[in-house]
């Protein structure tokens, strides 16, 4: 089957045909993200994935950790709302499940399970394909965007009298249907969104491009999962609608997950770090489950038969590439988003709700600058700025692992510091439990907590 031709039906009402052509390269969390955050400024939008884009809740290939517990953070759900009004309570109709922080998003402090209370956040829980497919069917809406299958092999330039000046023209794309030595067909575009995620290629297409790489950072987090479904039809209704949450602390390498999700399912993913084994069958896994979760969490998964195969994943390393300090020297209509800027640690649930607040940068980002290469730098500043919230946050927490290698970083250091005095203080302060969650779920800047720690000091 050839690749499909753009669209050429007319963009929507109110929109100008000489707005800008766009190509958003990947179908996932930013890439669905971005195609509608695009859509009031571009006159076509083409979105290209290289297996396509499936109709249901499946998982995909180029997802490998999908199967594992994906909860969307207060800061990505209302992105997300803002975006695509009313894809929340689509998804509740779906079978996601909202869940205030705290109160039905139980946490363990190392010693027993926290007392529950409202703090304000709240978290949508469902599985990572039941996520895809309402966004999906969001941007299927689009009526001036095309779904095009095909592989991104580069970025097609221009460069005008100054060789400093080269803007985006297009991007080569490889046709599934011809042989891999068959030319790339070039797609033109005057925006490229770069959703390509962790394992993309974007490096190559802007040493081709441009020779210039943005600085990257790099962690080594060292992280296991092992995951499965379980039947929760015999639970009754307050327990279901709670999830349940043990971090590990340092020294400790061990956590969990216990959430509940769409079709009547628990998912539970257990986490080692560090070379920690993780469970190989059903008897193992539920032994592990018992040691991590303890016996009173342990107790309401007893009689629940798992419903799925067990699933693994490991990530060794994550980093932080810095769009931001090369803005300059980057092809004028080039947007990187999501994992293409960064990936995190997953124990701390980021990249969703990351890459969703970027999806709304850009689309106002370009609200505000009609200019391209002006939109473009602000973009780049703002995107960079909330990925680099989460990345702090990150690396704060798991400075307490000696294992950890890591770039030195006064910032961690210091907002290390301020959560443990934050944290302290909040055992005999209810109240700025709420404020420290606002910062762990992104809705307000780390620096927050040194508002808070001063506040302590007076």
């Amino acid at each position: 089957m050839a690749l499909p031709q753009p669209s050429t039906s007319p963009p929507p009402r109110g929109m100008h045909p000489e707005r800008p052509r766009a190509v958003v390269i990947g179908g996932g969390i930013a890439g669905l993200a971005a195609c509608s955050a695009l859509a009031p400024h571009a006159a076509s939008i083409i979105l290209i994935e290289p297996d396509g884009l499936p109709d249901g809740t499946t998982y995909r290939r180029r997802i490998p950790q999908a199967p594992h517990v994906h909860a969307l953070l207060d800061s990505g759900r209302q992105a997300l709302e803002q975006l695509m009004p009313g894809i929340g309570a689509a998804l509740q109709r779906a079978g996601s499940l909202p869940l205030k922080v705290r109160s039905q998003w139980r946490t363990h402090d190392g010693h027993e399970w926290c007392t529950p209370e409202d703090t304000g956040p709240m978290v949508l829980s469902q599985s990572r394909p039941l996520l895809e497919q309402a966004l999906r069917q969001r941007v299927r809406r689009i009526p001036h965007l095309t779904l095009m299958s095909g592989r991104v092999r580069g970025l097609v330039t221009q460069t005008g009298e100054d060789p400093h000046s080269a803007r985006i023209t297009g991007v080569h794309v490889q046709d599934p249907a011809q042989p891999p030595s068959a030319p790339d067909r070039p797609v033109p575009a005057d925006i490229v969104i770069d959703a390509s995620g962790r394992a993309g290629d974007s490096l190559k297409w802007l040493a081709a491009a441009s020779g210039r790489l943005p600085p990257e950072d790099t962690r080594t987090p060292d992280i296991r999962y092992c995951s499965a479904f379980f039947d929760r039809t015999a639970q009754d209704g307050s327990t279901a609608l709670s999830a349940w949450l043990r971090p590990a602390q340092a020294p400790g390498t061990r956590s969990l997950v216990m959430a509940p999700v769409e079709h009547n399912r628990w998912i539970i993913t257990l986490t080692g770090r560090f070379g920690a084994q993780m469970p190989r069958d059903e008897q193992s896994f539920r032994e592990l489950f018992e040691a991590t979760a303890g016996a009173e969490l342990s107790a309401r998964l007893a009689d629940a038969p798992m419903v799925s195969r067990l699933r693994g994943f490991a990530i060794k390393t994550v980093r932080f590439r810095r769009f931001d300090h090369i803005a300059e020297d980057l092809p004028t209509g080039y947007f990187p988003i999501g994992d293409t800027i960064a990936t995190f640690n997953p124990l701390f649930g980021q990249g969703m709700s990351v890459a969703t607040l970027q999806a709304l940068s850009l689309h106002n980002t370009l609200t505000r600058q009609p200019d391209l290469a002006m939109a473009q730098s602000a973009y780049l500043q703002d995107a960079c700025r909330t990925a680099g919230w989460a990345w702090k946050i990150g690396g704060a927490v798991d400075r307490a692992y000696p294992q950890m290698r890591q770039q030195p970083d006064p910032e961690c250091d210091h907002l290390a510091e301020r959560l443990r005095l934050a944290f302290s203080a909040s055992v005999m302060r209810p109240a700025m439990r709420g404020q420290i969650d606002r910062v762990l779920h992104l809705l307000d800047p780390p620096d927050k907590l040194d508002v808070l720690c001063s506040e302590l000091a007076e």
